[in-house]
């Protein structure tokens, strides 16, 4: 597996539930759905025409490089940002594993194979990589990123879970970076 870090940025992010005008014009043009048991459902670059990624009240939506909604659950997102002003936060970078296509299988995508149920289409390039994600399928095409964002491991080293998502490639490389192998 490859290291990254996100690019030192700021972003915009609104939290579902309250009233905005963003929030408002992403639900008029389809890209947020109000499911009628109170959730969300957003779509994501990686949901394009399928199911959205779900989310709750209190969780935020981000907005990445073109404009797409992503959701952030709210521990997640208020532990990996500080708020500057109004919509806008500073991003915290922290070292995240990464794997692309053509890199050699690891024990970390093995896990996400064998226990994530993350899937590879080679019949389908748009819709490479995908797996049970946010409450729904989430693809990815074959140019995307997997990055691990966490990996737990029990006293011999075996991993016992872990936390993924799929990044286009095209954001992944506007927002990452990718480490030296001997760097953290």
């Amino acid at each position: 597996m490859r290291k990254a870090k996100k690019r030192p940025m700021v972003v915009q992010a609104y939290r579902l539930g309250e009233e905005n005008d963003v929030l408002a014009g992403l639900t008029a043009e389809g890209e947020i759905h109000l499911k009628g048991d109170g959730s969300f459902e957003v779509f994501s670059q990686e949901t394009k025409g399928d199911s959205g990624e779900i989310a709750y009240t209190g969780d935020y939506i981000k907005l990445d490089s073109s404009g797409n909604p992503y959701p952030n659950s709210a521990e997640y997102f208020e532990k990996n940002h500080c708020h500057i002003a109004g919509a806008f936060y500073e991003q915290r970078s922290k070292t995240v594993l990464v794997w692309m296509y053509g890199d050699s299988m690891c024990p970390e995508i093995s896990y996400l194979i064998e226990q994530k149920h993350l899937t590879f289409h080679e019949d389908d390039p748009d819709k490479y990589f995908r797996a049970p994600l946010w409450g729904t399928e989430l693809s990815a095409p074959k140019d995307a990123v997997i990055v691990i964002y966490r990996i737990s491991r029990d006293e011999s080293g075996k991993i016992t879970d872990a936390d993924f998502n799929f990044v286009a490639g095209t954001e992944f490389d506007k927002t990452y970076e990718l480490l030296p192998e001997d760097k953290d």
